[in-house]
């Protein structure tokens, strides 16, 4: 018996097997070890190579697990488990575009392998070719039409190109196909948020951390519809509890302060701290290195080049360069850079097609993706590239990459447009803003902020559109509103603007759908106005437009008198587009940058007169304008162009503020070099 043991232990097979059982027990470690004995015995055995792979790629070891997939395909060029692995290891390295090489090649060998095809349209979904992805998913279910992985894959393509209708249609028969489906679960509960189905979202949501307990991005979801709902305390459970788990840490964390800084849930001096310890929850595990990455680069890992006689080289990491409203800021100082001054590298975080992408694309001097690619290699990448000054726009909003600020990749790093408030980084050097904007602001920031002396948004209207057909109401109504997200309508708006229908009773308040079905915000929202005496019988509800149709939107400013805007958090590109209508704007000025912006707005317009600073100036302001028939229809009419004159669509005049500021970052930095 011992000697046939001991014979068999001299199997490759032996030990293959043996491995196979390890790991259905759940012991990884111990048959990665038989594994790699199998490949000893036998270097020439595909199975042991690829069984391999595939454990080290399930024990994060993606590095190791390409050496293995290299063998399997060197022992058997036509296989398609090889081919999937090696690209599963690439997606895990970050690169995604080789990873759909592998995938398809598999396809290729066989056309109808149901791995290939669902893994080649989830990388094509992560890149943004949501069409391409679409089509993958599609014909991966003509040769298996019961594959619940491939339609719940297929569901989230769906959403991201806006047929929310037939991806919850996919889910549930995903579901129906199999009950247990955390995946699908959480599919269906983003779908049917984006329909404006919040109680539904939340049901589903539950559902899938029921079935997948330790999953933290269930649980980051769940908080986006709570918040939804008007449930701030809950949501900040929910990310708390996220971040807890420990897989995606970062992003329920970054969550988190984009939830604190957008409803000032903290004090400031809270939220910075809380921001800091961001930076930190970083570089645990993985990204410890980075701390000794960062202080290197402190000590001179970047040539201090003097200025004269070249470009400053500026890089832009941005995840909205397409159809974004951060776009919309980018784009009118973007287009007026002096390129005998800058030379412009665009670093796109997220893949969006359209008219706007091409057009950075075209206006850049360097266009490169970091999509997929992990904040290491893009730093190391950005690097390499000499840039001097290097801006984010997306802060701690949806796709953060400030990862890659953390490890340092320009000597002047800047936060810039896309977010509100303090990034919490050692590495982010300078905030840019003006002194309007956030006056008083300083000690809320872990950067110094960089006061440019123009407005530091600029807006560039669509001059296309129709000037304002509004024409005073026939029976004398005023219509007050807000075309602002339901999201940003809360409570303490609500309240405000109930003080507004108190002191003029003429009035009625206007609101705009986003989503299909709006019915439980619209409760939400008449919830609060009763408490605040207000009767349902004083707000319209608009229907969502159909397909969003940007002209018939801002049609829609024809219906308004005036525009209220947004407490904690104020309107940004809404307060933008209602002037641009011809609407006047009533701004409360908070003590925060976000809650600052449409203050700064109407001063910089020349209507300094529209910006309270209590609660009872701002009742004040409106009843006055509500009043002044003839103001209004005088300001239909020229508004527009008060505008274009301003600083506030001054493109020329932001893009030389800028240029200095960047002159003046550098030679600082040069200085203390």
């Amino acid at each position: 018996m011992t000697k046939a043991l001991e014979k068999n232990r001299r199997r490759a097979d032996y030990h293959l097997n043996r491995g196979k059982l390890l790991e259905a027990e759940g012991s990884l470690e111990k048959a990665k070890s038989c594994y790699r004995q199998a490949v000893a015995l036998d270097g020439d055995s595909e199975s042991a190579h690829s069984e391999l792979g595939y454990a080290l790629l399930n024990s994060g070891e993606p590095e190791e697990a390409i050496k293995s997939f290299v063998q399997v395909l060197r022992i058997r060029p036509e296989s398609t488990r090889g081919m999937n692995g090696l690209g599963n290891a690439l997606e895990k390295l970050g690169r995604m575009q080789q990873a759909t090489v592998c995938y398809r090649k598999a396809i290729s060998v066989d056309p109808t392998n149901l791995a290939a095809l669902n893994n080649l349209g989830n990388a094509l979904e992560e890149l943004g070719s949501h069409d391409e992805a679409i089509a993958c998913f599609r014909t991966a279910l003509v040769h298996h039409p019961d594959s619940a992985d491939v339609l719940s894959n297929l569901s989230r393509a769906l959403r991201s190109n806006g047929e929310l209708e037939l991806a919850a249609q996919c889910c549930r028969k995903a579901i129906e196909l199999r009950t247990d489906f955390a995946s699908a679960y959480l599919n269906l509960s983003n779908v049917c948020k984006d329909l404006g189905l919040l109680q539904e979202s939340a049901s589903n949501y539950q559902k899938a951390i029921a079935l997948k307990p330790k999953d933290a991005l269930s649980y980051c979801n769940l908080a986006d519809t709570l918040m939804e709902q008007g449930k701030v305390d809950e949501a900040i459970e929910c990310l708390r509890k996220a971040m807890a788990l420990g897989s995606d840490k970062n992003t329920a964390y970054s969550n988190l302060l984009m939830l604190y800084s957008s409803t000032h849930w903290l004090s400031p001096e809270a939220e910075r701290e809380c921001a800091e310890g961001w930076e930190q929850s970083l570089l645990t595990g993985k990204e410890r290195s980075a701390a000794r990455e960062r202080a290197s680069s402190r000590s001179g890992a970047f040539a201090a080049l003097p200025r004269d006689g070249r470009k400053l080289r500026v890089g832009i990491v941005s995840a909205e360069l397409g159809s974004h409203v951060v776009a919309i800021f980018l784009q009118p100082f973007l287009d007026e850079l002096d390129r005998t001054r800058i030379h412009l590298s665009l670093f796109p975080t997220v893949a969006r097609g359209g008219v706007r992408a091409e057009h950075f694309r075209a206006i850049s001097d360097s266009y490169v993706s970091l999509v997929g690619v992990s904040d290491r290699d893009a730093a190391a990448y950005i690097r390499t590239q000499g840039i001097d000054i290097l801006i984010d726009t997306t802060g701690h909003t949806s796709n953060c990459r400030l990862g890659i600020f953390a490890h340092r990749a320009a000597p002047v790093q800047c936060s810039y447009i896309g977010y509100w408030s303090t990034t919490g980084l050692t590495e982010m050097d300078w905030y840019i803003t003006d002194e309007d904007y956030a006056g008083g602001c300083d000690s809320h920031f872990t950067e110094g902020l960089w006061k440019l002396p123009h407005v530091a948004h600029c807006y560039r209207g669509d001059e296309s559109l129709p000037e304002s057909a509004w024409i005073p109401d026939e029976n004398g109504t005023i219509w007050l509103g807000s075309f602002n997200r339901y999201n940003k309508i809360r409570d303490e708006s609500l309240g405000l603007w109930s003080k507004v229908l108190k002191a003029l009773p003429q009035t009625k308040l206007l609101l705009e759908d986003r989503a299909l079905y709006e019915a439980e915000s619209h409760d939400r929202i008449l919830a609060a106005l009763r408490r605040n005496g207000i009767v349902e019988s004083r707000v319209v509800f608009l229907p969502r437009v159909h397909g969003y149709d940007f002209a018939k939107h801002m049609a829609l400013y024809d219906r308004l008198d005036i525009a209220l805007d947004t407490i904690p958090f104020n309107s940004g590109t809404t307060a933008f587009d209602a002037l641009w209508m011809g609407v006047p704007l009533v701004a409360l000025q908070g003590n925060r940058i976000c809650g600052r912006m449409a203050a700064s707005i109407v001063k910089n317009l020349g209507y300094p007169q529209w910006a309270a600073t209590s609660e009872d100036e701002y009742v004040s302001i409106i009843s006055g304008l509500a009043r002044n028939i003839e103001e209004r229809i005088k300001l239909r009419k020229t508004l527009r162009a008060s505008m274009i004159a301003s600083p506030l669509c001054d493109g020329r005049g932001l893009a030389r503020s800028l240029e200095d500021a960047f002159e003046a970052m550098y030679d600082r930095w040069l200085a203390a070099s």
